[in-house]
């Protein structure tokens, strides 16, 4: 019996000290459901359950978790909700029929419901707009009609509007209120880079005055698409490559301006965003990121991304390069030419791609007196002779994979990687591609 009392205590304090989401979904019925909350970068799973045959579940949820998550269901259905009130209620069919959705004691909810359902609508009249505005400004048939093109103009405008009125009519306090205009942002990023380059201006500058540091952002699950989000529109703005480093490294300070009183939260982003860069070979960007996260006295960084950002103060151009021992008895010091060093190994999709290029400039820069060193991050014997053996160039592998100490002394994070020296082991250039490689040869030697 005491042992009955004592369970019915331990629930009932776990229920306490817990937030709760219960609801019926009919359609929904014996399925298991759960909970996704975020934390910045990461997923959390919050809850699950099963629901009832009549498809009534409870969900319950840390009693400290205010913010955005995913409802899901077993048959991959999803439905974002506000969890901003301790007990919410929601009736309805089915995930994937929102018309049938409705809130009780979550206004937040209804507000985010009606916003969403509605935005789909705005956007595709404003899209029609925006194209019909197109035409009468530029179609020699239509830009003579002007009280059309004055109510196309008076028509954006009172759409705008609506859709500005109803954020400025939402709780000052409310969470969606903070959501909804970062949340349209990250939606029309995509839109705007093809179809509205006018309204870049305007969407960098609402980048460029968000406080990140808004505790908001840690239960969004924005923070890490709306920066890369801003990136890839930088990115796709149509200007040329000097001009989008310019406008990512003014983006990039901001970014660390903002954050470097919460060491945490930057070490976070600027591992996060040192990856997407080095993905998207947008090496420049990189370069300004870590030295300017180096250089910063404000924040303490962390040995596993210090040593990320160090390839680029180390081995900056102008820099000499790390030695590189490529046999028992020979060094890449030896070799007394200009030299292309790259990394790369046998399972690596792009760097079979690169293997073929390499073969095509090979002569032409054999003529021009530069060696290709290929620095091979292999760990299977059988496999690198397979890829390499019968290629023209120098190639070498110790079979350690990322523990090569060549890999650790040039912080490879990823492959393909190059590096253009000198007989000197002076850094020329730090290629992005084999053609940026090629064209700078081509310029200057």
């Amino acid at each position: 019996m005491k042992h009955i009392i004592l369970t019915v205590l331990l629930s009932t304090s776990l229920v306490l000290h817990c937030q709760t989401l219960n609801g019926t979904l009919e359609q929904h019925a014996g399925q298991q459901i759960s909970l996704t909350g975020f934390h910045y970068y990461q997923s959390l799973e919050l809850s699950k359950t099963i629901a009832d045959s009549l498809g009534h579940f409870s969900l319950h949820y840390p009693k400290e978790y205010t913010g955005m998550a995913v409802l899901k269901t077993q048959d991959n259905s999803s439905f974002v909700v506000a969890l901003t009130t301790q007990h919410i209620r929601l009736k309805g069919t089915h995930l994937k029929e929102p018309d049938s959705m409705v809130f009780e004691n979550s206004t937040d909810n209804t507000n985010f419901m009606h916003y969403a359902k509605t935005q789909g609508v705005y956007a595709n009249a404003a899209s029609a707009w925006n194209y019909l505005e197109q035409l009468y400004q530029k179609e020699p048939l239509f830009n003579r009609q002007k009280r059309i093109k004055s109510t196309i103009v008076k028509e954006q405008q009172r759409l705008k509007t609506e859709d500005e009125d109803f954020i400025a009519n939402l709780d000052k306090t409310s969470y969606v209120r903070w959501f909804i205009p970062y949340r349209k942002l990250l939606q029309e990023m995509p839109s705007v880079a093809k179809k509205e380059p006018q309204r870049i201006p305007e969407l960098l500058q609402q980048f460029r005055t968000t406080n990140f540091n808004h505790p908001h952002f840690k239960t969004s699950g924005l923070f890490k698409e709306l920066i890369e989000g801003h990136y890839m529109l930088l990115e796709n703005m149509g200007q040329p490559l000097d001009s989008v480093y310019t406008q990512m490294n003014i983006s990039t300070q901001h970014l660390i301006d903002n954050l470097q009183t919460n060491d945490s939260l930057l070490n976070a982003v600027g591992d996060q965003l040192f990856n997407y860069l080095e993905k998207r070979s947008l090496f420049k960007a990189s370069e300004y990121l870590s030295v300017s996260l180096l250089n910063n006295i404000q924040c303490a960084l962390e040995a596993n991304l210090i040593a990320k950002l160090e390839s680029y103060r180390k081995l900056k151009v102008g820099a000499i390069a790390p030695d590189i021992s490529i046999q028992n008895t020979s060094k890449l010091s030896a070799i007394k030419t200009n030299k292309l060093v790259v990394f790369g190994a046998s399972w690596c999709p792009t760097c079979k791609k690169d293997t073929s290029e390499l073969l095509k400039y090979y002569t032409n820069w054999k003529a021009k007196n530069i060696e290709i060193v290929y620095i091979s991050i292999d760990t299977d014997k059988t496999a690198f002779e397979s890829a390499y053996k019968s290629m023209p160039w120098q190639s070498y592998c110790d079979y350690k994979g990322w523990e090569t100490q060549a890999a650790k002394d040039y912080y490879i994070s990823g492959t393909p990687s190059y590096f253009l020296l000198e007989a000197t082991n002076k850094i020329l250039l730090r290629p992005n591609s084999l053609a940026h490689a090629n064209a700078w040869i081509v310029q200057n030697l």
